[in-house]
C-alpha cells in the first residue's frame, strides 16, 4: 500500500491521507508522533519506555510532511517538539493497517469476532471431535487442531486419551501452566458426599465455573477417567451464552441493558470443608460486559454460586425480570449441547463462554470418575496464535470472551 497524497487540516493537528486504493485515513498529530518508529523513539525490548507523553507540549502540531520511497515512507517534522533534531518515521503499510476510521475500526473487530462468525455459521449443536492418536501423530498441528475448535467452536472433544492419571496435565501443559484455584490445580469429581454439589450425583444447571474471582478460570479441561457402563444418566448439556445474550438483545433489549448495568455477587464462603483448604470468595460484577464498540466481550452465569442480590431498589425487579427473561432462553432444546461423556474422552471448552450442566445419576454399583483442571484464557490464546504461526497458518488474534475484541 503507498500514499497517493496528503493535506495538513484543522490547525495543523489532523493529517489527511489518501491512499493508492483511494481511501482516506486521519490520524492526530499526537497518535503519529507517540507512535514514531525511529531507532531512537521505538522500543528495542518490552517495557522499553522511550516517549513520555506528559512531556511533550500538548500543542504539538504538524510542521512539515514528506512522502518518500514512491509513497511507501512517512517523515514528520512537528512544531513544539520536544527532542532536538527529530524527524517523526513510519512505513505506509504499517499506517494503513493502524488506520482508525470507523470503517477499519469496524473491520478489525468483526474480523476477530471468530465466535459470531461461528454462531451465524448454523452449525449443528454437535461438539467437535478429534482423536488423541492425531495429538501423538503431530503434538503441534493436533493441538492446535483442538485449540482452533475450542477457539473458534467454544469447546472440543478428544476421544480415546489414554486413561491414566498423568493424562490431564500432559495435555493441559501442552498449552500453559495450570491455573490454581482453590480447588487446587487438578481435582477429581465423583461421588464423594462432600462440600460441592458436583461431589454428589445431583443434577447441576447451567453454569460456568468459579465466577467468585475476579476473573474466572478460562480453559476447563474434564478428563472421564471413569465413566463405567452400568452408569445411568449424567448426561452433560452446553450452551453458549454468547448465543443466547445476542438473542436477549435481540428479543428484549430492556433486560439485555439491565444485565450490563445491575451487578449480581457471586460467593463461595467455606471455613471449615473436608476437602478443600478454607476459603472466602466474593465477587460483584455485571452479567454481560460490552467494550468501547458495544460487542458483548464477557458474561457470566452460575445460579448456584449466586449470592444475596445487593443493588439499588429500583433495579431489583427489573433484575429478577432479565434472569427470566435469561433462564428461558438458556433452557431452549434448540441452543442446546446434548452428549454423554464415554470413558476415555476429555471435552475441552471455554469456561468464559460456554455454560455446562450435568444430568442426575445412579453408579449403580459403578463409578462416575472425572479429572479436572484449568487454563487462563490469556495463555490459551498466545498459545493459539504462536502455535499458528510456528505451523505456517494466517491466524488472526480472536475475540475469546476475556472482556476484549482486541
Amino acid at each position: 500500500m503507498s500514499i497517493k497524497n496528503f493535506q495538513i487540516l484543522h490547525e495543523k493537528n489532523i493529517l489527511e491521507i489518501c491512499w493508492s486504493d483511494d481511501h482516506i485515513s486521519r490520524f492526530h498529530a499526537k497518535w503519529i508522533r507517540f507512535h514514531c518508529k525511529c531507532v531512537r523513539c521505538k522500543p528495542s525490548v518490552t517495557f522499553d519506555y522511550k516517549i513520555d507523553i506528559p512531556s511533550f507540549s500538548p500543542d504539538l502540531a504538524y510542521d512539515e510532511v514528506k512522502i518518500t520511497d514512491e509513497g511507501r515512507k512517512l517523515h514528520v517534522i512537528f512544531e513544539k517538539e520536544l527532542f532536538q533534531n527529530h524527524v517523526t518515521e513510519h512505513d505506509a503499510d504499517w499506517l494503513r493497517q493502524k488506520c482508525y476510521c470507523d470503517a477499519c475500526l469496524e473491520c478489525k473487530v468483526n474480523e476477530r469476532d471468530v465466535i459470531s462468525k461461528h454462531l451465524r455459521s448454523g452449525r449443528e449443536k454437535v461438539p467437535p471431535e478429534v482423536d488423541f492418536e492425531e495429538i501423538l501423530e503431530d503434538s503441534d498441528r493436533g493441538t492446535f487442531k483442538w485449540l482452533k475448535h475450542v477457539i473458534e467452536e467454544g469447546m472440543c472433544l478428544l476421544k480415546n486419551v489414554p486413561r491414566e492419571e498423568k493424562t490431564i496435565k500432559e495435555v493441559a501443559s501442552k498449552i500453559a501452566t495450570l491455573e490454581e484455584t482453590s480447588f487446587g490445580s487438578v481435582w477429581n469429581v465423583m461421588d464423594t458426599g462432600v462440600d460441592n454439589g458436583s461431589y454428589f450425583p445431583i443434577a447441576l444447571p447451567l453454569h460456568q465455573d468459579q465466577p467468585t474471582y475476579e476473573t474466572a478460570p478460562g480453559l476447563l479441561l474434564l478428563h472421564a477417567f471413569r465413566f463405567d457402563s452400568v452408569v445411568t444418566g449424567g448426561n452433560s448439556t452446553m450452551v453458549d451464552m454468547f448465543e443466547a445474550v445476542e438473542i436477549m438483545r435481540k428479543e428484549s433489549p430492556e433486560d439485555f441493558q439491565t444485565f450490563v448495568e445491575v451487578p449480581a455477587t457471586w460467593c463461595q464462603v467455606e471455613y471449615n470443608p473436608t476437602s478443600i483448604e478454607p476459603v472466602y470468595l466474593e465477587h460483584q460484577k455485571p452479567h454481560i460486559t460490552l467494550d468501547y464498540f458495544g460487542k458483548v466481550v464477557g458474561c457470566v452465569w452460575q445460579p448456584g454460586t449466586q449470592s444475596t442480590l445487593q443493588v439499588h431498589e429500583r433495579d431489583v425487579e427489573r433484575y429478577y425480570k432479565a434472569h427470566n427473561k435469561m433462564m428461558e432462553i438458556i433452557r431452549r432444546k434448540e441452543l442446546q449441547y446434548k452428549f454423554k461423556l464415554s470413558a476415555g474422552d476429555m471435552i475441552i471448552f471455554n469456561n468464559r463462554r460456554m455454560v455446562h450442566a450435568r444430568d442426575a445419576y445412579k453408579s449403580n454399583g459403578g463409578v462416575r470418575h472425572l479429572r479436572g483442571t484449568y487454563l487462563r484464557l490469556d495463555h490459551v490464546k498466545s498459545k493459539y496464535l504462536v502455535l499458528g504461526r510456528k505451523l505456517g497458518y494466517d491466524v488472526i488474534p480472536p475475540k475469546v470472551g476475556n472482556n476484549s475484541s482486541m
